[in-house]
């Protein structure tokens, strides 16, 4: 049986787009201008890891992106809320394939949705794409929740689209794999359990080479969510694999991205 939550992206909160852009060229990777999410208020740059990848966001309007509800546009008010002060990753996106059925697992296992939204755009290429968003509200402990997106496609289709959307390879660096995201929170095994539960996900043990212990789940291409103990209470670092013989580590804000080779 397929995996129905897998890791899509990750959004980081940024007051500045270009310096982020910046960041990022300076160390030999690319994230480009998105656009304007018009009518809600903020607007993105992208950086594509295969077929994952990372979200700058920022605001244009923060009386539009305020005027939007948790129950829709969770993202968007709560930019409008933590902007500027707080810069740093923000909340991931699982990808399912059928929001519906998703909705109902979250709801059976007592979380609060908001509402399914429908979203769409035309690429440049004349292809409209569809997909849709649920938020989950509230939070575990303090531990923002991801969200859901439902693509309408399966993982290939939309590896194509980016391929064909001249996306992909364009890190001066080389071919940048994402491989983890590091959760830094006071009850890393509690967290870790609750959430493979909620999500399906394979949950797994170990002790790192400085001894520190953790707990991975599986969110799929080979890539895990890691959550260690720390007070932080949200994601600290994305990791990445990199060609032989090279590597990055770049911080903005509160949220570290660098190579690993495991």
């Amino acid at each position: 049986m397929a995996q129905q939550f897998t890791w899509d992206h990750t959004v980081d909160f940024v007051n500045d787009l270009k310096q982020a852009e910046q960041a990022f060229a300076d160390q030999g990777l690319t994230a480009s201008y998105g656009g304007k999410h018009v009518g809600h208020g903020t607007e993105n740059s992208l950086a594509y890891f295969g077929d994952n990848y990372l979200e700058f966001l920022t605001l244009y309007s923060r009386e539009e992106a305020l005027a939007e509800t948790p129950q829709r546009g969770q993202i968007f008010h709560d930019a409008g809320e933590l902007l500027p002060e707080f810069e740093g990753f923000y909340r991931p996106a699982l990808h399912v394939h059928g929001i519906e059925a998703a909705a109902d697992r979250l709801r059976s296992k007592g979380v609060e949705l908001g509402e399914i939204v429908p979203g769409n755009r035309t690429t440049a290429n004349g292809e409209e794409i569809r997909w849709q968003l649920l938020w989950l509200l509230g939070d575990d402990h303090g531990l923002r929740y991801p969200f859901v997106i439902d693509w309408d496609a399966d993982e290939a289709t939309q590896l194509e689209r980016y391929e064909n959307s001249g996306l992909l390879h364009r890190h001066p660096l080389g071919e940048v794999s994402t491989r983890r995201a590091i959760f830094e929170v006071p009850d890393p095994a509690g967290v870790s359990a609750h959430w493979s539960d909620l999500f399906d996900l394979e949950r797994t043990h170990g002790t790192n080479d400085e001894g520190l212990e953790y707990y991975d789940l599986a969110v799929g291409g080979g890539r895990d969510w890691r959550f260690v103990k720390g007070d932080y209470n949200g994601i600290t670092e994305l990791q990445y694999t990199v060609p032989a013989g090279k590597s990055f580590d770049v911080t903005i804000g509160k949220a570290r991205y660098r190579s690993v080779t495991d």
